[in-house]
């Protein structure tokens, strides 16, 4: 056993996501969570995602994630679980591109969010390079263009960006997926300024329209049609799981050995499709 300190997980988005707020007044009916000050999409709930998604001895169930509150009797003191879980948070966003079929966009925010919470030398020099990044609205950095770029309909100014091939390596190291997308993001990615970024999350989301069928009539029920805003696929996240100070020595190295590389829903609309994640722990040593 490593007896590992905390756990660095992407999420690879398998088809759509959608982590609601709730019903919400405007355009979008259900909108999904996000950051209040950047509007960054954030998913919370993982904790709860994983404990329905992972087979864990009950025993072992407890002891990771605590005792479940739909199981514990009024008089019955609850167990305190031995991982704490952070909300998943943004790394990449993929961008309909004409050139490419579509590329990830990113930010010097999210990326040193993510850099931040790795403790490899790589990841520290990675994260000295994106700190001294200044970028306009009309600037981009690139791996393999040098000129003007159209992301969906913002055109943008890219410019080669050599650490920046160094990320995307590690990046494409730390996504569990098949190797057509590996290689993609080995070049694929686009760095935009933070405010660029946060824009591009408002406006470049999935919003679908769904109807509720009246099944005497055999259509749309009266006032039955609502938006729903999803997080497109091949989009990226992360979370972080660390010990708690009720952890045995060895409990993250069993989360790991159950969930890396693995196949899980999170988020709602898991009966039409949605949510459907790979996730990968990542090497923070």
């Amino acid at each position: 056993m490593e007896n590992l300190e905390r756990l660095v997980v992407t999420m690879y988005a398998e088809s759509q996501i959608h982590a609601g707020k709730g019903m919400d007044i405007g355009v979008v009916d259900l909108p999904i969570q996000r950051e209040r000050t950047t509007k960054f999409p954030i998913i919370q709930g993982v904790k709860g995602s994983l404990r329905s998604n992972i087979k864990l001895a009950k025993n072992e169930e407890i002891e990771i994630f605590g005792s479940d509150p739909s199981e514990s009797s009024s008089g019955e003191e609850s167990k305190p679980g031995s991982v704490a879980f952070s909300e998943a948070k943004i790394l990449l966003f993929p961008v309909r591109q004409p050139d490419r079929l579509f590329v990830w966009v990113t930010s010097p925010l999210a990326l040193l969010r993510f850099l931040s919470v790795l403790e490899t030398e790589k990841a520290k020099q990675l994260l000295a390079k994106v700190e001294q990044t200044k970028l306009s609205d009309e600037e981009a950095l690139s791996i393999t263009t040098d000129g003007e770029i159209w992301l969906e309909e913002i055109k943008i100014k890219a410019k080669k960006c050599e650490w920046l091939k160094e990320l995307a390596e590690l990046i494409s190291e730390s996504v569990g997926s098949i190797g057509y997308i590996k290689n993609k993001l080995k070049t694929d990615i686009i760095v935009v300024k933070d405010e660029v970024f946060s824009s591009i999350l408002e406006t470049m989301t999935d919003v679908v329209p769904r109807v509720r069928i009246d099944k005497e009539k055999g259509t749309v029920a009266q006032g039955a049609l609502w938006y729903e805003e999803y997080l497109p696929q091949d989009t990226i996240m992360y979370f972080v799981a660390r010990k708690t100070a009720y952890a045995k020595k060895d409990a993250l190295d069993k989360l790991k050995a159950k969930i890396d590389e693995q196949l899980i829903t999170i988020g709602g609309k898991e009966s039409v499709g949605k949510g459907l994640v790979t996730l990968k722990v990542v090497n923070v040593k």
